[in-house]
């Protein structure tokens, strides 16, 4: 558990005081001044808890904070300050939400508690996180894999969607972009509420009458309906309620947002979403994004050209990706496959670019045993 903190301040005295009262009881670093704390920030963290002055030359505390804030939201913030005014307090706690805030002088038993206080609530945020990213969204990547066994080209579509969007969202700096992994992965979960036939037709691009459109345009509620009942997931089911919003506003669902009010998940997601589907329908990516461009006032011009650039260099990279062809049983998990996985029927088990779960391979041993799978597979060996 982390347990790093930063002191920040302009007399290089007072940090010296600092560290001679409380080094024995924790893992203490200082920073003169609110450039050398960045510079710390970036090279020495992750800290769980930092703590500045107020008046610092170039850089004041609130400033500090700010940045920190937007920088490394996970570090517990403080500010111990002989400036307490009224204006001070207030822009520490609006600009940089801090934790608490403590007037020089400050009595060393009474400035431990606070630091204790402070790595306890970044213990419970640690806890907390993990509890989202990895056991939250491991099962739910788990529900995805066993989906996928009963309807492979839907959810090896959604795998896909879920890789785009998740590098979109990081080439944007999202906060919590792990979330469109999860939202990818769920927004379609509402295509079994429909009757096979209109499933069918919706899948080939067929001919709908007006009742089944309306039934295909209810997927996002229904599946943002569904989320919603899994504790901490209200962010991922907006993104899956507006996944089908259109940029100026058309679309579903039909109210007030538009622009920049629609999450920003949502607006990745229906980019990544529709460049996939365009992709299989055009054949190749420029020809995918150009159909795009043709619709602007459908998508967030700022995803999109994080997506034109992404596609270039993802391109460029699988491009000189090597293929590699193994048997069966030389599968592993984590391997991306470079071509379908067929019955020797024809029958496509996983598409292309499946990245293998544990439930993958468990599928393909039953049709291997059943009727046979062809071989050899290829992989990308990345």
């Amino acid at each position: 558990m982390n347990s790093k903190i930063l002191f920040v301040d302009d007399e290089e005295n007072i940090l010296l005081a600092y560290t001679r009262s409380l080094r024995k009881r924790f893992q203490l670093d200082t920073a003169i001044g609110g450039k050398e704390a960045l510079y710390r920030l970036k090279h020495d963290g992750p800290y769980a808890v930092l703590i500045t002055d107020m008046r610092m030359p170039g850089m004041d505390g609130v400033q500090l904070l700010e940045e920190v804030r937007l920088l490394y939201p996970d570090t517990v913030r403080m500010m111990l300050t002989g400036n307490s005014d009224q204006q001070t307090a207030t822009d520490a706690v609006n600009k940089g939400a801090i934790f608490r805030f403590l007037s020089k002088p400050c009595e060393t038993e009474d400035l431990a508690l606070a630091l204790k206080a402070a790595l306890e609530q970044h213990r419970l945020l640690t806890v907390e996180k993990d509890l989202l990213e990895r056991t939250l969204k491991g099962a739910i990547l788990m529900l995805g894999e066993l989906l996928s066994m009963l309807d492979p080209a839907s959810f090896g579509r959604s795998q896909q969607v879920a890789d785009l969007a998740k590098q979109i969202a990081n080439e944007m700096e999202m906060d919590n972009a792990w979330m469109m992994e999860v939202a990818a992965i769920l927004a379609h979960i509402g295509i079994h509420t429909l009757p096979p036939t209109v499933l069918a037709k919706m899948q080939s691009g067929a001919f709908l009458s007006g009742v089944e459109r309306e039934m295909c345009h209810s997927i996002p509620e229904t599946g943002a309906n569904l989320i919603r009942c899994i504790p901490r997931l209200d962010d991922v089911a907006s993104i899956v309620y507006y996944a089908q919003k259109n940029f100026n506003g058309t679309g579903f669902p039909l109210d007030d947002v538009k622009g920049d009010l629609i999450p920003e998940g949502a607006r990745i997601l229906r980019v990544a979403s529709d460049f996939v589907t365009l992709m299989v329908q055009k054949g190749s990516s420029g020809a995918a994004i150009q159909d795009m461009a043709t619709r602007l006032a459908w998508y967030d011009p700022k995803v999109v050209q994080t997506l034109r650039g992404l596609i270039t260099r993802t391109e460029d990279i699988d491009d000189q990706l090597p293929v590699r062809s193994v048997a069966f049983g030389e599968l592993q998990v984590g391997q991306r496959l470079a071509e379908n996985v067929e019955t020797l029927g024809d029958w496509m088990v996983l598409p292309r670019n499946t990245v293998i779960g544990r439930t993958h391979l468990e599928k393909m041993r039953n049709f291997q045993r059943l009727g046979g799978l062809k071989e050899p597979m290829f992989i990308f060996d990345e």
